[in-house]
């Protein structure tokens, strides 16, 4: 008798485990919030300050040759914030971030390049083929 009931337990656990997964997978859908960006630079980029950490977070990125010339942007919420970043030990740059819903925008500063490195896709990104055309005959 008890393994019996055990069975029927078993069964019980492994189809609403099933039924959970299968749930979870059907009305999963991909979420496209905010836009993580790279800065680069061709110099060393050091002492990064932010002004307000709750809205983005800056780290910077090592490289195989050590050049640590890149800074991972991530984004927390929205908002507005500035960070500052030291290049060769020498001038400090400030960039004004602003995040959104869908995107970031970063100021564009002479000797830095801005990459978005996840674009969400567009509402209609491919193109359908038309349809052949009938001949009448």
């Amino acid at each position: 008798m008890k393994n019996g009931i055990w069975k029927i337990i078993c069964n019980k656990f492994i189809y609403n485990f099933v039924t959970l997964i299968a749930i979870t997978v059907l009305f999963s859908i991909p979420s496209y919030a905010f836009e993580d960006c790279l800065i680069s630079s061709d110099s060393k980029l050091t002492d990064i300050r932010i002004e307000h950490n709750d809205i983005i977070n800056v780290y910077p990125i090592y490289t195989l040759m050590n050049e640590k010339n890149t800074l991972y942007v991530q984004p927390l919420k929205q908002g507005e914030t500035k960070f500052t970043v030291l290049k060769n030990n020498k001038e400090r740059h400030m960039f004004s971030v602003k995040v959104e819903a869908e995107k970031t925008i970063i100021d564009n500063i002479t000797g830095f390049d801005v990459v978005s490195i996840d674009l969400p896709p567009g509402l209609y990104e491919y193109e359908l083929d038309e349809p052949p055309v009938k001949l009448n005959k």
